[in-house]
């Protein structure tokens, strides 16, 4: 937002959405981008999180799956796309993380973490041979 007002900035970030939607393959109607966290003016080089809320649940899933066709394309070879954590799936995706940290200083090797039917688990890489 250099000198734009939020309805200007709210108009650029929609006309973006909708282009990286295309680049996709989706449609999508409505969108609602919301900037999140504080505008700093004097911090331009980096850009703020947008958070886009979708008419329906069901198109979410599609959109983080696709996401992945977004690497191909130089404009947006470095947007991330994930969903709203919800305070309880961020502290259980540290306790993984810690768990993760705890094992590897204990010498397992070969681990990571891995999601599966959407809760991620710590789980040995395939074809590990601890070489």
């Amino acid at each position: 937002m250099d000198s734009g007002s939020k309805t200007e900035q709210i108009s650029e970030d929609t006309s973006v959405i909708k282009e990286m939607f295309s680049a996709m393959n989706i449609k999508v109607d409505t969108i609602s981008p919301i900037r999140l966290g504080k505008y700093d003016p004097t911090s331009s080089a980096r850009r703020r999180p947008v958070r886009i809320r979708l008419p329906h649940t069901d198109g979410v899933a599609d959109v983080i799956r696709l996401s992945g066709k977004l690497k191909s394309i130089d404009k947006f070879k470095l947007v991330s796309l994930s969903r709203d954590r919800t305070p309880t799936q961020i502290g259980y995706y540290k306790r993984i993380k810690h768990q993760l940290t705890d094992r590897t200083l204990a010498g397992e090797t070969g681990l990571s973490i891995k999601y599966i039917h959407g809760v991620p688990k710590v789980v040995q890489a395939r074809n590990y041979s601890g070489n």
